[in-house]
C-alpha cells in the first residue's frame, strides 16, 4: 500500500473502535463470567473488526492476493455474525439454543470452508466500483457462482432475526427497538452495498459502519441489562429471606419474583402476563381479581388489596392476600405485588373463633348451671320428704293395707321427679354423678327395653333401630343412668331427622387409637370403648353442626324428649365422664361416635336384697347438719327409726358451737351447702380443730365439687348424693361406723 486511500479512514476507525470494544467485553467477561450476553456481544463487536478490517484492505490493495484475502475476510464476518446475532438473541430471551448452535455452527463452518477454499462463494477474479466521490476505483474480488445466494442468506438471516426480537417478549421494550433498529439499519446499508455491487450508482459502502452500529447498540443492550441483573441481585438479596412474595410486573410482563413468590406459586412467574396469573385463580375468585386490577390505577379507588384463591399445577390450594402499588422500577413504571399466604391465619381464625363460640357456650351452660344448680337444691330438699317419708310409712303399714299401693304410686312419682331434676342438673353440668364400672351393651339393651323407647317407636313406626353390639367390648367407668339418658337421647335425635322410612343403627366396638384423632374436639391415643348412633337421615347443614349442643337449639319436635335438652345432655354426659364425641355428617345421614376410656376395674357383684335390720343402730349419737328444716326433720326421723340418737342443727356456725359443748360425737352428717353462713367445708375444717378424729358423711345433689373433694380429703369418709333413701343411708353409716 503506497497511499493510503482517505475514505478508508473510517474503516479503520470502525476495526480499532471495535477492537477496543472486543477487549473491554473480554475482560468483564472474565470477571463476571455468568454474563454470558457479553460473550455474544464480544462476538459481535469481534465480527465488525473483521469486516471493517476487510474493508479498509479492499480499500487500499489493489488487485491480488491481499484483496483477495480481504474479501474473503468481509464474508466470514458477515458468517460470524449471523452465528453471534442469534446467539445473543436465544440467551437475552432465554431460549434453549443448543440444537441451533450445534446445526448452525456446523452449516456456518461449511460456508467458511466454502468462501476460503473455493471460488463458489468469492471467485478468483476482480471487479472495480466506481463509487460516488472516490477519486479511484474500490477494487473487490468478484462474486462466484453462488455469491448471490450467500447475499440472499445473509438478508434472510437478518429478516428472521428481527422477527424473532418482534414476536418474543421483551421485559425492556427500549431494547427490543435498539435491537431491532440496529439490525434494520445493518441490513439497510448491506441493501445499498448490495445496489452498488450491482452496478448501480452510489456512495462508498457503508455496510462497516452498520456493523459498528449495531455493535454499538448490542453493547448498550448488554451493558442495561448487566445493570439490571446487578439490581436485581441486590433485590433477590434484599427479598431472599422474606416470607411474602414479591413480584414486579413491567409492561404487562412479570419481570422479577422473590423464592417465595415462586413457592407460593408452584413455579416461576417470570414472564408472565396477567392472563397467565388469572388463570391460577380459583373460578369463583377471578371476576373480583380482574375488578380489582382493572380499577388499580383508577385514583378514586383506595382499596389497594384483593383476597383470592390459588389453584397450583399440582392441585394443592391457598388463599392468597396481593397487595398492589406502583413503583418506578429500573427504567420506568412498574406495579409491585406483594402475596401472602394466609391460608394458616385463616385457618387460625377460624379455630379461634370455634374456641370463643365454644367459651360462649360453655359460659351459657355456667350460667344454665347456676340456675339448675339452685333450683335443684331446693327441689332435691322438697323430693326428700316425698321419697322418704313414704319408705317409713310402708315400714309402719302390714303387708295387706290398702294404703300401701297409693303410698307406693306417692314413692315412684317422687323418685320420677328426682330423676327428671338428675336431668336436668346433668344439662347443666355439676350434678352428682355416681360412676361404676359398667358395661355399655347393658345400657343399650336396658333402653330398648325401656317406655321410652316404645313410646318413640310408636311416634316414629316406619323408623327401624338394629342394634350391632360387639359383645368383647370392655368396661367402662361412668354413670349408667346418664349413660341411658343419652343413648335415648342420640336415638331420639336420630329418629326425628329421619324423613319417612328409614333406619337407625347403634352399635358398640372396642377402639385402640395409636396416634391422636381428630373429632368434635381432639381425642387422645388410647384404649375406648366406642358407642356409635347413625341414621340414614337427611343430615345437617353447617350451622346446625355448630350450634348442635347449644341449650335450647333444637329442630325436634318439642315434647317428645322431654326437656328439650337432648344433645346438650349427651354432650355434658360425655364431658362429665372425659369421653370424647365425634360427628360425622353427610347429605346420606349422620353419625355420632362416643370414645369412653375403657377400664380394668371388675364390676361389683350383685347386690343382695337389703334387710333394713342390718343397718339398726345401737344408739350411737348422730348430729345431723342441714339449712332445710323440713330435711333435717326427715332425716332425723330415719336415724331414729334405725336406732340412733339423733340431733339437729340448721348452720354450721350452729354445728361447731354444738361440737364445743358436746364435744364429739359418734357420725356427723353434713349437708354441703348452707346459706347464709359457712358452708360444709369451713364447717369440718373448724369442727377438726375441735375433734380431729370427727367421723362425717356429706350430703350434696350436686357433685364431687373442689369443695366436696377437700372436705373427703380432710377426713370425711362418704359421698351422698340427695335426696337420700333409707337403704343407702343406712348402708353409708354401717360403713362408716362399722
Amino acid at each position: 500500500m503506497e497511499k493510503i486511500v482517505l475514505q478508508s479512514a473510517g474503516s479503520l476507525s470502525v476495526a480499532i473502535l471495535a477492537l477496543v470494544m472486543v477487549v473491554l467485553q473480554a475482560v468483564f467477561l472474565c470477571k463476571k463470567p455468568r454474563f454470558t450476553l457479553y460473550g455474544w456481544s464480544l462476538g459481535i463487536s469481534f465480527s465488525a473488526m473483521l469486516y471493517a478490517v476487510g474493508v479498509f484492505f479492499e480499500y487500499n490493495c489493489p488487485p491480488g492476493p491481499a484483496n483477495q484475502w480481504a474479501g474473503r475476510l468481509e464474508w466470514t464476518a458477515v458468517v460470524c455474525l449471523i452465528q453471534f446475532l442469534y446467539g445473543f438473541t436465544f440467551a437475552y430471551f432465554k431460549v434453549d439454543a443448543r440444537r441451533y448452535h450445534q446445526v448452525a455452527g456446523c452449516f456456518h463452518l461449511f460456508l467458511m470452508l466454502l468462501i476460503w477454499k473455493t471460488d463458489l462463494l468469492i471467485a478468483e477474479r476482480f471487479v472495480a466500483r466506481h463509487f460516488t466521490g472516490l477519486a479511484q476505483p474500490y477494487i473487490e474480488p468478484d462474486l462466484g457462482p453462488y455469491g448471490a445466494f450467500f447475499v440472499l442468506y445473509g438478508f434472510l438471516s437478518s429478516l428472521g432475526a428481527i422477527a424473532i426480537w418482534l414476536r418474543c417478549k421483551d421485559p425492556g421494550e427500549r431494547y427490543k427497538g435498539a435491537c431491532v433498529s440496529g439490525i434494520a439499519i445493518w441490513t439497510l446499508l448491506g441493501i445499498h452495498d448490495g445496489m452498488a455491487a450491482l452496478g448501480v450508482p452510489a456512495f462508498q459502502y457503508f455496510m462497516e459502519y452498520g456493523f459498528f452500529v449495531f455493535s454499538l447498540l448490542v453493547l448498550w443492550i448488554v451493558a442495561g441489562r448487566s445493570y439490571e441483573i446487578l439490581s436485581e441481585d441486590k433485590y433477590r438479596t434484599i427479598t431472599r429471606f422474606v416470607n411474602d412474595g414479591i413480584l414486579v410486573e413491567q409492561n404487562d410482563t412479570a419481570v422479577f419474583e422473590n423464592p417465595a413468590c415462586r413457592s407460593l406459586l408452584g413455579k416461576s412467574a417470570i414472564g408472565w402476563t396477567i392472563e397467565d396469573f388469572t388463570a391460577m385463580i380459583a373460578e369463583n375468585d377471578k371476576e373480583r381479581f380482574n375488578q380489582f386490577y382493572d380499577s388499580f390505577t383508577d385514583p378514586a379507588v383506595t382499596e389497594n388489596s384483593v383476597i383470592v384463591g390459588i389453584e397450583r399445577d399440582d392441585g394443592s390450594q391457598s388463599t392468597v392476600e396481593i397487595n398492589a402499588n406502583e413503583i418506578h422500577y429500573k427504567t420506568g413504571p412498574a406495579v409491585l405485588a406483594v402475596l401472602r399466604d394466609i391460608s394458616e391465619r385463616l385457618r387460625e381464625e377460624k379455630e379461634r373463633k370455634r374456641n370463643e363460640e365454644k367459651v360462649a357456650r360453655l359460659k351459657k351452660m355456667e350460667s344454665l348451671g347456676l340456675l339448675a344448680g339452685g333450683v335443684a337444691h331446693d327441689l332435691n330438699n322438697v323430693l326428700s320428704g316425698i321419697v322418704s317419708y313414704p319408705e317409713l310409712l310402708l315400714m309402719e303399714l302390714p303387708e295387706d293395707s290398702k294404703l300401701r299401693g297409693p303410698i307406693q304410686t306417692i314413692q315412684e312419682s317422687g323418685k320420677r321427679a328426682a330423676a327428671i331434676v338428675s336431668e336436668l342438673l346433668t344439662v347443666a353440668r355439676g350434678a352428682a354423678i355416681e360412676k361404676e364400672v359398667m358395661n355399655l351393651n347393658r345400657t343399650i339393651e336396658d333402653y330398648v327395653r325401656s317406655p321410652e323407647y316404645k313410646k318413640l317407636m310408636m311416634f316414629h313406626p316406619k323408623v327401624r333401630v338394629e342394634t350391632n353390639l360387639d359383645n368383647r367390648i370392655l368396661n367402662i367407668k361412668g354413670s349408667p343412668l346418664h349413660f341411658g339418658k343419652a343413648v335415648m337421647n342420640l336415638v331420639s335425635n336420630a329418629a326425628e331427622a329421619i324423613e319417612g322410612r328409614g333406619r337407625v343403627v347403634v352399635s358398640t366396638a372396642n377402639r385402640c387409637l395409636d396416634r391422636p384423632a381428630k373429632g368434635y374436639g381432639n381425642i387422645p391415643k388410647g384404649d375406648y370403648v366406642v358407642l356409635t348412633v347413625a341414621d340414614n337421615g337427611p343430615g345437617m347443614d353447617r350451622e346446625a353442626l355448630d350450634r348442635i349442643f347449644e341449650p335450647f337449639y333444637t329442630k325436634k319436635v318439642m315434647g317428645r324428649s322431654g326437656t328439650g335438652l337432648g344433645l346438650t345432655l349427651v354432650w355434658n354426659v360425655v364431658q362429665d365422664h372425659g369421653a370424647y364425641i365425634d360427628i360425622v355428617c353427610s347429605n346420606e345421614g349422620t353419625r355420632f361416635d362416643i370414645y369412653c376410656h375403657v377400664t380394668r376395674e371388675m364390676p361389683a357383684g350383685e347386690m343382695r336384697p337389703f334387710q333394713i335390720e342390718s343397718v339398726y343402730g345401737q344408739g350411737e349419737r348422730i348430729l345431723v347438719v342441714d339449712d332445710a328444716k323440713n330435711q333435717q326433720e326427715i332425716t332425723c326421723q330415719i336415724l331414729e327409726k334405725m336406732g340412733f340418737s339423733t340431733s339437729c342443727v340448721s348452720s354450721g356456725e350452729a354445728a361447731v358451737e354444738y361440737i364445743r359443748e358436746h364435744g364429739g360425737i359418734d357420725l356427723l352428717l353434713l349437708d354441703m351447702i348452707m346459706d347464709p353462713g359457712i358452708n360444709g367445708r369451713e364447717t369440718y375444717d373448724r369442727i377438726k380443730e375441735i375433734q380431729p378424729d370427727q367421723k362425717a358423711i356429706i350430703l350434696s345433689g350436686f357433685a364431687e365439687t373442689e369443695d366436696v373433694k377437700r372436705t373427703l380429703r380432710a377426713g370425711a369418709a362418704k359421698y351422698i348424693k340427695k335426696p337420700v333413701g333409707i337403704n343407702e343411708l343406712g348402708q353409708a353409716i354401717k360403713d362408716v361406723l362399722g
